[in-house]
């Protein structure tokens, strides 16, 4: 595959090496009611007396499975559905530069059924444009599932039982006809555990009637979540009814699920239970998996809410409590719990033999839509061929994709200083090995190498990147990087020709501390003070 960055990796790439000029298909033929799966492919345009490009069912093939096959201006595609021509379109694509494609064979298929994103975040949720082009993001990356639950869409939460007004409606709309241009099954996800009587009816009926507006759209795939709510029932009604919470949960999702069933019989019904994150040992989880109907899907962020891993024997431990595969809701690169910090590391921790045991798995990005794409490119790739996964690659072509070949290492360099909450934590960045060594020879030289390579890279970050909505979310850290690296310089340059002062020092650091922004997990701020011990004044 050399000279390719596909995101996601397909399986088999068998590239013949002749690069043919394309420009577009004179022709595309494909079953009927197929044609939203080629759609990518005419946008193109009609190239005359170009190319012709025939898509073909075959029901020998998996569901999203497909073969692809370039050569002698004749694209031809498999696939057993639309999704899996759609998905041939995909890497087509990804193969083109603009003037030509290369002849190959490609065959295909995903490891997890189930791989999207939640927009699941506390704190300002993205926008309608930002929404619009993850769903457009995801599916050229072959997710299949978005969730729709911002925790602070008022009507998602706290105003659950009031029907979305017009213009929320209309948007809503929107995003499902995106999804669904891209192959997306769009979730819509309700949580209405904060306040709900469980075991009173007309509840019960608000819920489905703010569920039936949203089926009236196509919708078929539903969330109940009752996650980060009272842990015992808060109403004497329900507490006479149920006498557990998990009951109370349980009997809510199965009439639900039984009237999703009644409505339409193709429905899917997931539920994020209020423990979610362990290992299956709380009695609460054991009485939802024993209740709930098995064909109801249930939520799991792992042993923790932000789990730096998820082994095997977890996923195997929780899965058998809850009686089914579970569906992981992945707290990454979500930030919201440390808003000070982006996270921008390679991911890992999720091995093939833990996505065997799994339904499914979900990214819940940050609040930053544009900056949360490394991280879901990579996720998406992990998911969709597990064996080939490589954390360090992946990263590597996600950032190609979203940044370019020329900003390629500056913005390789940005990510990371970025890397690092209190729940996701990798090895130190290269400057804390360096401080260390001062600490112990009081050479500031490699010290100075270092800040001047990342104040280089971030200069030419500005100047190569044209990912305009990228760098509007990232600035606040950039420009802290580039404060810090410049104190950090002058510094270097103070102490030589005997200028420096533990009052400057102490001085620029109170400036640089106003900035909420915390990049390299803090190492150059904890450097300038311990050099600020070693001057009287």
């Amino acid at each position: 595959m050399s000279g390719f960055s596909f995101c996601p990796v397909p399986r088999s790439v068998e590239a013949h090496g002749e690069r043919l000029p394309f420009a577009g298909c004179r022709s595309i033929k494909a079953p009927p009611g197929w044609e939203a799966s080629y759609q990518p492919l005419s946008d193109l345009g009609e190239a005359y007396g170009g190319w012709t490009c025939s898509i073909e069912r075959d029901e020998s093939l998996a569901p999203e499975a497909y073969r692809l096959t370039i050569e002698n201006a004749w694209i031809r595609i498999w696939a057993s559905e639309p999704r899996g021509a759609f998905y041939a379109v995909q890497t087509l694509l990804q193969t083109w530069d603009q003037t030509a494609l290369t002849t190959m064979t490609v065959e295909d298929s995903p490891s997890a059924p189930l791989r999207g994103v939640i927009e699941g975040f506390y704190g300002t949720p993205w926008s309608h444009q930002a929404r619009l082009g993850m769903i457009d993001f995801i599916g050229a990356r072959k997710m299949n599932l978005f969730l729709y639950a911002p925790k602070d869409d008022p009507y998602h939460r706290e105003l659950w039982r009031e029907p979305y007004p017009d213009q929320e409606f209309q948007q809503l709309t929107e995003l499902i006809e995106r999804a669904r241009a891209n192959y997306i099954d769009f979730c819509f996800c309700i949580s209405p555990g904060l306040s709900m009587v469980y075991s009173d009816q007309t509840e019960f009926d608000l819920l489905t009637a703010k569920i039936k507006a949203i089926m009236a759209q196509g919708v078929r795939r539903f969330g109940l979540l009752v996650d980060d709510i009272p842990e015992e029932l808060q109403h004497d009604a329900d507490k006479a009814a149920y006498g557990s919470l998990a009951a109370a949960h349980a009997d809510l999702a199965n009439r639900l699920w039984q009237w999703l069933k009644n409505e339409e019989g193709e429905s899917w019904l997931s539920v994020c239970p209020t423990f979610y994150h362990n290992v299956g040992e709380p009695p609460y989880v054991k009485e939802l998996g024993r209740l709930t109907d098995p064909a109801i899907s249930i939520m799991w962020t792992g042993r923790k809410v932000v789990p730096r891993e998820i082994t095997p024997e977890e996923a195997e431990s929780f899965g058998a409590s809850i009686r089914r595969k579970p569906l992981v809701w992945e707290n990454y690169p979500v930030n919201d719990y440390e808003t000070s910090k982006l996270l921008m590391a390679p991911y890992d921790g999720r091995g093939p033999e833990t996505l065997k045991r799994l339904e499914g798995l979900f990214s819940n990005p940050m609040n930053q839509a544009e900056a949360s794409k490394l991280a879901v490119g990579a996720m998406a790739d992990c998911l969709w061929n597990t064996e080939a996964y490589d954390p360090i690659e992946s990263r590597r072509t996600s950032a190609m994709h979203l940044v370019g070949a020329d900003a390629l290492k500056p913005f390789l360099s940005f990510c990371d200083a970025n890397q690092w909450t209190r729940h996701w934590t990798n090895d130190p960045p290269p400057i804390a090995k360096l401080v260390e060594e001062w600490q112990i020879t009081a050479d500031l030289e490699p010290i100075r190498a270092e800040l001047d390579r990342i104040e280089r890279d971030c200069a030419h970050l500005r100047q190569s990147c044209k990912n305009v909505a990228l760098m509007e979310e990232i600035e606040p850290w950039l420009f802290k990087l580039e404060e810090l690296c410049a104190v950090g310089l002058r510094a270097v340059r103070m102490a030589g020709d005997g200028t420096l002062t533990r009052h400057w020092i102490q001085s620029s650091l109170e400036q640089l501390r106003q900035q909420e922004p915390i990049v390299l997990n803090g190492w150059i701020e904890r450097w300038l003070d311990e050099l600020s011990a070693g001057f009287v004044r």
